[in-house]
């Protein structure tokens, strides 16, 4: 490096930066003829800066997504509400009703969604708050509205065993809607908004039986004293044809003693067992030839001390050769077609040998007496032997007759949850 003195101050030929990387700079721009970079120039190209905070800030909220939009109305309360983020993280999301009912819902581990859990309620208007955070230290809040619809028709049901009852093993859960429900999607639908909890858990499922009639069943009848609990909250289910679910409820029944009895039309014989023991043998008379008993399993329906049958309801007339109009005790219902195990003073001497009813189960004044006072509603009385197949639709049989294979899986076993906290 050169130098000379001139007025008595060295001066050199090289400007020192102050900067690391500064001097090649300035030295090569020196040789190339180019002017030099200020100190600022330079700093700007080695150390680039990144977008301002009101920048980010707008960023991200243009990346935040609020479903259903602001200032939607008639939303369908199964809807999900859902917040999406495409940068940066959410933060705190509340979802309440006008009269701050929270709406319960999950964040992603990657903060970038939450959404909603459950149902909405109808008629109701919700308000969302979310914060959001991003980088160069962004944070946004965002408010939205919006209303869910208020629906025309309602669906409601009533359901069986109803609360408090003692019933037999081969009881089902009954639901009557008051609406036909006929779409496919809302009948399997509704099962999200059902629910069973058993004491001694078993599988079991569900089977529409027609458009109004849902049943439940385990696999294999109930064990007994098993203790049963059904819960419906039929809100938010979309029943199809613009109707939607309302009421919810809860049942408990519990499940008696296993009372299966045998029927043998061959034999004309009736075994009765109490918890798998025989107790008791009685000689029966079936259905004659030209009216067959109903073969298959069938359950115990009701029961009366005494019924008025009157053959015209069978379409036979009281006045001819085979028609009747009388007064019988001690009757068992156990099918829809009027089928009874019941006392028959009349068929004593053909009980044991001869099938000569009209249907029923003739058993002896004595022993539908005692068969009487053992029965409950749900009991199974199994009939074989029988040239007549059970009847599609006939309460008394269609449970047992429909294979575990035609009902739709359901979980038995957890409990049912009585409220369930929001999550943020």
């Amino acid at each position: 490096m050169a130098s000379h003195w001139s007025r008595g101050v060295m001066v050199t030929g090289l400007v020192v930066a102050c900067c690391l990387g500064v001097t090649a700079i300035a030295v090569g721009a020196s040789r190339s003829g180019r002017a030099k970079l200020t100190r600022t120039e330079v700093a700007r190209r080695v150390v680039p800066h990144g977008p301002s905070r009101a920048t980010a800030t707008r960023e991200l909220t243009s990346a935040i997504r609020i479903s259903p939009p602001d200032g939607a109305v008639n939303v369908a309360p199964d809807a999900p509400v859902a917040i999406d983020t495409a940068i940066g993280r959410l933060g705190t999301v509340r979802v309440l009703s006008g009269g701050g009912q929270p709406v319960a819902g999950m964040l992603a581990a990657s903060g970038a969604q939450w959404r909603s859990i459950g149902t909405l309620a109808y008629g109701t208007t919700y308000h969302v708050f979310v914060t959001a955070t991003g980088s160069a230290h962004a944070r946004t809040e965002l408010t939205s509205t919006f209303g869910t619809l208020i629906p025309a028709t309602f669906v409601s049901a009533s359901v069986f065993p109803s609360e408090g009852l003692v019933v037999g093993v081969g009881q089902p859960i009954v639901f009557h809607f008051d609406q036909l429900i006929s779409t496919p999607a809302a009948q399997s639908e509704v099962l999200s908004h059902l629910a069973v909890t058993e004491s001694q858990p078993v599988l079991g499922g569900w089977h529409w039986f027609s458009d109004d009639e849902l049943h439940f069943r385990p696999d294999g009848f109930w064990p007994a004293h098993e203790q049963v609990t059904v819960s419906w909250d039929l809100g938010g289910w979309d029943a199809g044809s613009g109707m939607w679910g309302g009421g919810q409820g809860i049942t408990r029944f519990v499940v008696g003693d296993a009372h299966v009895s045998f029927v043998n039309l061959v034999s004309d014989t009736m075994t009765v067992t109490d918890n798998g023991l025989i107790v008791a043998t009685y000689p029966v008379s079936g259905g004659k030839p030209s009216d067959p008993t109903m073969d298959g399993t069938h359950i115990v329906l009701d029961k009366a001390s005494v019924v008025r049958m009157d053959s015209a309801t069978n379409g036979i007339p009281v006045d001819s050769p085979d028609g009747y109009d009388e007064l019988v005790y001690n009757d068992v219902h156990i099918s829809d077609s009027g089928e009874y195990v019941h006392a028959a003073p009349w068929s004593v001497a053909s009980q044991g040998h001869t099938n000569v009813s009209h249907g029923c189960v003739n058993i002896s004044p004595t022993n539908a007496l005692a068969f009487f006072e053992f029965s409950q509603v749900g009991d199974v009385v199994i009939i074989g032997g029988s040239p007549r197949p059970p009847v599609v639709g006939d309460h008394g049989v269609m449970d047992w007759s429909t294979a575990p294979t035609e009902f739709t899986p359901a979980n038995a076993i957890l409990p049912v949850p009585t409220s369930i906290s929001i999550l943020r």
